[in-house]
């Protein structure tokens, strides 16, 4: 099954571009729900949350039904602060916060996101304990690598203990498509789980080189093309068990038009219908029109 979301749901400049300007921000989850069947918690890697914010989102998330999924962001505290040294943290993370997503049956994927500083092969060990320490049995967990290190070899692929760890532990290693470094082992056949993000395009302003955005929020201010995700649809058909994907691309909104834009290339749009009139902030996308 695949499923495509957004990477967060709760942007204040989604307010009248995607969320009618008059809803409150507490009922925004609810009407995201009417749209995507999955989204990815940011959130928790700024800070760890507190017990009650972890059932206050899995209330919602049970309200919302339809196979419903959150998937979660390991702390930056394990994946940056420390360099996965923090075994600890990460296990707390687990058990307080993916277990109860888990057990509700709203789980998706806890993401593994490491610092662009990790390196291989000197910090192959780290990432072995780490993996070796976590539920990787029941719980999907993915790996976002973000440094050329762990790339080897004209073809660019993963080294082999590092694809022989990942297939151990049944880790997903997450396919990119943006700026900084994009895995090019991105099959996963015979896994039970794949990962795909998107983060734009924004080659110039990646990596902090200037001060001019161009009219640009941030970085991750970039729309989609059809041109652009026609590559990656054979990519994601491609992928076996619960296929994740997450447009990261979120200022103006722009994440809700092109996870759209993609969910109907792959023909998904069928089975997760929007709603029959368009409201106020998504008729800037599809018009305002009756399906």
């Amino acid at each position: 099954m695949i499923r495509i979301g957004t990477s967060g749901w709760s942007y204040d400049d989604w307010a009248g571009a995607f969320y009618p300007p008059s809803l409150p921000k507490h009922a925004w989850l609810s009407y995201y729900g009417r749209f995507f069947r999955t989204t990815e918690i940011n959130s928790t890697y700024y800070t760890f949350p507190a017990p009650r914010m972890v059932q206050e989102w899995i209330r919602k998330g049970a309200i919302l039904g339809d196979g419903f999924e959150f998937s979660l962001k390991m702390p930056g505290i394990v994946t940056h602060d420390s360099m996965l040294t923090d075994v600890g943290t990460a296990l707390e993370f687990e058990g307080k916060v993916a277990v109860p997503f888990k057990d509700a049956g709203l789980l998706g994927a806890v993401l593994i996101q490491v610092s662009p500083y990790l390196q291989y092969p000197d910090h192959f060990e780290r990432l072995e304990t780490m993996l070796e320490a976590l539920d990787t049995g029941s719980i999907d967990y993915a790996l976002e690598l973000r440094h050329r290190s762990w790339l080897q070899g004209e073809n660019a692929l993963i080294p082999k203990e590092v694809s022989g760890l990942l297939i151990k532990h049944e880790v997903s290693l997450c396919a990119t498509d943006g700026p900084s470094m994009t895995p090019r082992e991105i099959g996963n056949a015979g896994r039970r789980h794949a990962y795909l993000r998107f983060h734009g395009r924004n080659d110039d302003v990646w990596f902090g080189r200037g001060d001019d955005m161009d009219g640009r929020m941030n970085r991750y201010d970039y729309s989609y093309s059809r041109e652009e995700l026609e590559p990656w649809k054979a990519i994601a058909q491609s992928m076996t068990g619960a296929v994740r994907i997450y447009f990261n691309n979120h200022p103006r909104a722009s994440a809700v038009k092109s996870a759209k834009l993609f969910e109907t290339m792959l023909g998904l749009e069928k089975k997760e219908m929007l709603p029959a009139r368009r409201q106020t902030g998504l008729s800037r996308f599809f018009g305002d029109r009756h399906d």
